[in-house]
């Protein structure tokens, strides 16, 4: 199970804080990171965070987190995009919810022959297994609920989207608490992606259900250690450990 950190556009249009988030991203235990890059509609800089990256600031992000021995992910939802950006040489590609209704831009990506993640926070189970179908089950999905109640996270649907589709699932974090990634630890997600923030109490777009930077280690620590609480689901026989005197309480010796 690995851990991968999704910048977005929290880093509010400035590419000094793109490349600190990068910068700090690398230094911590994630295994991978992604930056977001929209289409061009979108960045009308109405506010902050509606402001493009100029294409250089994305190669040195990707190169700071390439150097570091981490994977380097570009998450988008265009075609144009993926097109315009195929030369930074992502390690893997991650389409964004309301991307799964691009089948032109889903073939552009698995023709990369980079690994591509779909994330189905706008889809049913029909939807996503027409889409393993289509595809030769050459993508993984992303479980996610655009919803930050914790009533809608439905961590089961991990296990039968995995059925259904015969693809890798993993799980991405829309929730505001934070103890679901462990609850989601037994239903095997390939991956946890989960979004970041560099300032507590403050506005980001992507806020609510981010992870502080400072908290990232301790929250993949946490859910590694408690991963091998799971087991391989076969009751063993328990044979107790045999204590040598010196291991003894004295009351027992």
């Amino acid at each position: 199970m690995e851990f991968v950190a999704e910048v977005g556009v929290n880093h509010l249009g400035s590419e000094e804080k793109a490349i600190s988030y990068c910068t700090k991203l690398a230094a911590t235990e994630v295994d991978a990171v992604t930056l977001q890059i929209r289409e061009e509609s979108f960045y009308d800089e109405s506010t902050s965070w509606k402001k493009s990256l100029h294409k250089d600031c994305y190669i040195s992000c990707g190169e700071i987190i390439k150097s570091s021995g981490k994977l380097f992910g570009l998450a988008i939802s265009d075609l144009a995009v993926a097109k315009s950006y195929i030369n930074l040489a992502p390690d893997f590609w991650k389409v964004l919810s309301w991307g799964i209704k691009d089948l032109s831009l889903i073939e552009f990506l698995i023709a990369t022959h980079i690994p591509v993640h779909i994330s189905t926070g706008i889809s049913d189970m029909a939807e996503i297994k027409s889409i393993a179908d289509i595809c030769d089950r050459r993508v993984g999905f992303i479980h996610t609920q655009l919803s930050s109640d914790i009533e809608d996270v439905n961590l089961s649907a991990i296990a039968s989207m995995r059925s259904a589709t015969g693809c890798d699932v993993s799980f991405g974090l829309h929730c505001e608490n934070f103890d679901v990634i462990n609850v989601a630890i037994p239903f095997a997600p390939c991956s946890i992606f989960f979004y970041v923030k560099e300032k507590p109490d403050f506005f980001y777009p992507d806020g609510s259900y981010a992870i502080l930077l400072s908290d990232i280690d301790v929250m993949i620590n946490s859910a590694r250690q408690l991963a091998h609480s799971v087991g391989d689901g076969i009751k063993h026989k328990f044979v107790p450990k045999t204590l040598s005197d010196s291991d003894k309480p004295k009351s027992l010796r």
